[in-house]
């Protein structure tokens, strides 16, 4: 059985709506950089855009939000209040689709989302998930560096490393859930310009992968008895017989092109993308994407993928 994230429906997918607090309305030009915008969004598009979004989820899994479930937390009410990344629920935690009881909090660099992790927490145990560790000195590690995939049988988590991931982060993830909760973990390390994992790479169904171009450098395979091996990321799937679609790298990281959010069944969510990559895509891996306006969301470095955290207890 195939418990990949591309191929398993989430029993639900918590979000955190930007227009529940006023950390977007608060935003101006000189704190872009403090919280990694590329430009200052059109407040009021974004706003329209992510009710879309939220609009074209409900309809196809059911949807948590973060303030339904501890929207009485004062730490909950200041951060909505001060922190505009908090929209992005992907990078504050880990769920693995073959583990539906576990979550591994994430530990955030930027010193404006440091406080994210607490809240995930507290929101997925009140879904009845329970922590498997917490990350500690040089091991940092954000959720859309995380992609957990199986191939042959083997349950595997793909970690992104160089930017906001560490290296020791992904070594941290092999010794803790090597041979319990992951065959392997397969590290690498994508160019500093994409912030995470999923702003250029993504896995799809049929031996299909989507990679913004140029953009490893070279990665590393640990093995089910924790042995490390060097590898060249691409080659080695490339070797394993995957197909690799690529798409300009530029593009990738103002458009999110490779940010896209699976839901089973061969569904897919993104925002807009040129019909030839579209078409491309849904007949190499037979999948449907569902297209959404998204630029103004992509102002703030973040796709479909990234506003997500999928459940799947």
């Amino acid at each position: 059985m195939d418990l990949s994230e591309f191929s398993t429906p989430p029993a639900r997918i918590l979000i955190h709506d930007p227009g529940d607090g006023a950390a977007l309305a608060g935003l101006t030009a000189e704190g872009l950089a403090e919280h990694n915008f590329l430009d200052l969004p059109a407040g009021a598009r974004l706003a329209a855009e992510y009710d879309g979004f939220r609009a074209a989820l409900a309809e196809r899994v059911p949807v948590v939000a973060l303030g339904a479930l501890i929207g009485d937390d004062p730490d909950f009410i200041a951060e909505a209040a001060a922190n505009p990344n908090l929209m992005f629920m992907r990078d504050s935690s880990v769920t693995l689709p073959w583990a539906p009881d576990l979550y591994i909090p994430g530990r955030l660099a930027l010193p404006a989302r440091a406080r994210e992790p607490v809240l995930a927490g507290r929101a997925l145990e009140r879904l009845g998930l329970r922590r498997a560790f917490d990350f500690r000195d040089d091991e940092y590690l954000e959720g859309g560096d995380v992609l957990p995939a199986m191939d042959g049988g083997k349950r595997i988590l793909m970690i992104g490393f160089g930017v906001r991931t560490t290296k020791a982060a992904a070594l941290r993830l092999a010794r803790e859930l090597i041979p319990g909760e992951v065959d392997q973990v397969i590290g690498l390390w994508h160019d500093p310009d994409l912030l995470h994992l999923d702003t250029g790479f993504t896995v799809l169904p049929n031996r299909v992968m989507l990679a913004a171009g140029g953009m490893f450098h070279a990665g590393f395979l640990i093995d089910e008895r924790r042995a490390l091996h060097p590898i060249d990321p691409i080659a080695h799937a490339e070797a394993l017989g995957f197909r690799i679609v690529t798409c300009d790298k530029a593009d990738a990281i103002a458009h999110e092109r490779c940010n896209l959010l699976p839901l089973g069944e061969g569904r897919y969510l993104a925002f807009e993308m040129p019909p030839s990559l579209r078409g491309e895509l849904e007949a190499a891996a037979g999948i449907s994407i569902a297209c959404l306006p998204g630029g103004e969301i992509a102002k703030a470095t973040g796709g479909v993928h990234c506003l997500t955290r999928p459940v799947y207890r």
